[in-house]
């Protein structure tokens, strides 16, 4: 897909994730202090939106401008900073605290090629966070992407997270309305300087 695949979809389709941020990542970020955010791949910025709420001062990079557009318009209180961006080349000027990437689907190596180079933006005690579709969910969830060599496995996250501190890497199971979704689960970030 391109940007312009995207801004069809985001066209066609009013808030098409929801206005909630995704349970797992509420969950796991409630845990973390706030600082400073980047929602990568954030879509119309239900999760960037949620972040700036909780305190965090948040960039938001999207390569849908539609998506972006979409994003800014519903953006009324939280002053994110929104930008179009591929995901894939995009970067920040400085350190941050988080990275977020939900549901950015990549051919495999590509996203873990993604993984590791934005794990090069995080502060000491920081983390990158990647939320998706597990390859387990092809073969044994519903919904989700249809295609198998976008989907991550745990090996393949775990070569993202390669020499780095890891804090998750496990499979989420949720709830959907014909069965349950496997979703995937990577958080990490550098070890602390000593």
């Amino acid at each position: 897909m391109d940007a312009s695949d995207w801004d069809e979809r985001y066209r066609a389709v009013t808030q098409p994730w929801g206005i909630d941020p995704a349970g797992t990542v509420a969950t796991r970020v409630a845990d973390l202090d706030p600082g400073t955010a980047v929602d990568l791949a954030c879509g119309d910025g239900r999760h960037a939106r949620w972040l700036a709420d909780h305190g965090w001062s948040v960039t938001g990079v999207d390569y849908s401008s539609v998506a972006i557009d979409r994003a800014r318009s519903a953006d009324v209180d939280s002053a994110v900073k929104w930008e179009v961006g591929d995901a894939t080349s995009w970067t920040t000027e400085s350190e941050v605290d988080l990275v977020l990437v939900s549901f950015l689907h990549l051919p495999l190596a590509e996203l873990v090629d993604t993984l590791r180079r934005v794990a090069g933006w995080v502060a000491p005690g920081g983390r990158v966070m990647y939320l998706g579709h597990s390859i387990e969910n092809y073969h044994r969830g519903v919904g989700g992407p249809p295609e198998p060599d976008i989907l991550p496995g745990i090996s393949d996250l775990a070569r993202a997270a390669e020499g780095f501190r890891v804090y998750a890497l496990e499979h989420v199971v949720r709830a959907q309305d014909d069965g349950f979704a496997i979703d995937i689960l990577l958080e990490f970030g550098p070890w602390d300087r000593r």
